[in-house]
């Protein structure tokens, strides 16, 4: 039977309502019984910062067009679901629908992405990449996902890079044409305009990974924005941000391709939840008078020049030991990397009582790490011998796994630290999970950076 104009009319407004309905229960509900994260759930914490991820999780797939879909059905707005946006035109539409066909079928020749200033970056699709990386904890996420594949490469960085390259063993000097790793600045976040132009003329194409613009390579969009042949990736690397970046970072090299980047990024966010998502669950259950009260710090003459300074409120020793369920009792000094006294000590310790003193050997890679971060322990001992509880627990871990990718080791050294008699934690090893960190950076066989780890005398006698 043929059916009639008012037929396919009802028939058509039908549709359009099960389309508006069902869209209403994935956007608000999250779909599936209300067991999936709804858009505005991955707005608060994404994983993946990639336009195109529009149900938020690890990777970028026929779901995220299902939502799309469900967006353009209710005629959402790309300033309230800018991940849905995935071809970063303003607009949400079938296009975003076949931009992200396009990702997943390994096509797409540009991704967007959100960075750690809120802004919208862009990234040409490549083979390889040739990486200029800014602060040594972004070194460390980009060694994570291109150390595996000889087609990637580390052209340069700033200071840090040869301040910490007896870690990293690149190949420093002047000259790109002989492999070797040009150093973008003498001081931390530094990044010469004519450095990049000279990688640039050499290589053809860039990507120059960092933090946030007002700390690190503050003139570069005014620099090199306009150009294709540079990409400028401003992410996470350090703290509890690091999956975030690492992720991100292994998409844009290497999730269209599915090659060994995206490989790598996908093996550390499994090796993160394993040990992170534990001791966010058990953390969660803690009330706040049985948290340990602790204290993050570098002290005075554990590198050359240091003073005691305790890291406070927006340090990412503060936020670490917070994460894993610390009351940390350096707010009491104010905010950052606060310089103190034994007096100034003394007086948290009367005021607050300090459980746990945690030292960071700042800077300390390679044979000689060990030595000096038990040295680092007794120091804090001589500094504040009398001013503190003679029972309170001083411990050290090496700069090494406190930043960067691989400071899930010390969230593992913290839990156990924090809480010894947590069955949670019953089979968390620090050393262990260090060992894990090197086999994935492909570290594995190497001697002078695989004992650094350790736990120092304290006023403790048993080991974590």
């Amino acid at each position: 039977m043929a059916l009639s104009k008012t037929h396919i009319i009802v028939i058509a407004i039908v549709a359009v309502v099960i389309i508006a309905a069902a869209a209403f229960v994935l956007l608000n509900n999250g779909g599936n019984g209300g067991n999936e994260k709804t858009i505005d759930d991955y707005g608060k914490d994404p994983v993946l910062w990639v336009l195109g991820n529009t149900d938020g999780d690890q990777d970028i797939d026929k779901d995220d067009i299902a939502v799309i879909k469900a967006i353009i059905a209710v005629n959402g707005k790309a300033s309230t679901y800018m991940y849905a946006d995935a071809n970063h035109d303003g607009v949400i539409d079938n296009k975003d629908v076949d931009y992200v066909q396009s990702m997943i079928d390994g096509k797409a020749t540009k991704l967007y992405f959100k960075d750690i200033d809120n802004n919208i970056g862009s990234h040409v699709v490549r083979s390889s990449v040739n990486v200029i990386s800014v602060n040594q904890c972004n070194l460390q996420e980009i060694n994570l996902i291109i150390n595996k594949d000889s087609k990637n490469k580390v052209v340069g960085g700033d200071q840090q890079i040869s301040k910490y390259n007896n870690v990293f063993n690149l190949n420093l000097g002047t000259d790109p044409a002989k492999g070797e790793v040009l150093v973008t600045g003498t001081s931390n976040g530094e990044v010469q305009a004519e450095i990049v132009s000279k990688l640039l003329k050499y290589y053809g194409h860039v990507e120059i990974t960092l933090g946030s613009a007002s700390s690190y390579g503050k003139n570069l969009e005014n620099d090199f924005g306009g150009d294709d042949n540079v990409s400028i990736i401003r992410l996470p690397s350090w703290e509890d941000g690091t999956l975030s970046g690492v992720m991100t970072y292994g998409y844009l090299f290497g999730g269209v391709q599915k090659n060994s980047c995206w490989t790598q990024a996908t093996t550390y966010y499994d090796w993160y939840n394993k040990y992170v998502t534990p001791i966010e669950d058990y953390v969660a259950t803690v009330a706040e008078k049985d948290r340990p009260n602790v204290i993050t710090m570098y002290v005075k003459d554990c590198y050359p020049g240091a003073t005691n300074k305790v890291l406070s409120k927006t340090s990412g020793d503060y936020e670490r030991s917070e994460l894993c369920g610390a009351n940390n009792v350096g707010d009491y000094f104010g905010t950052g990397y606060v310089a103190v006294t034994a007096e100034d000590m003394a007086a948290c310790e009367k005021k607050n009582g300090i459980d746990i003193i945690i030292v960071e050997p700042s800077g300390v890679y390679g044979t000689d790490g060990k030595k000096y971060v038990v040295d680092s322990v007794q120091l804090c001992i001589n500094e504040f011998d009398g001013y503190i509880n003679p029972k309170t627990d001083i411990y050290s871990l090496s700069f090494m796994v406190t930043t960067g990718p691989a400071c899930v080791v010390s969230m593992v050294f913290f839990a156990k630290a924090f809480f010894p008699n947590a069955s949670a934690f019953a089979n968390f090893d620090a050393d262990k999970a260090f060992a894990e960190f090197l086999a994935m950076a492909g570290w594995d066989k190497r001697t002078d950076i695989s004992d650094i780890i350790c736990y120092g005398p304290g006023h403790s006698t048993t080991p974590i």
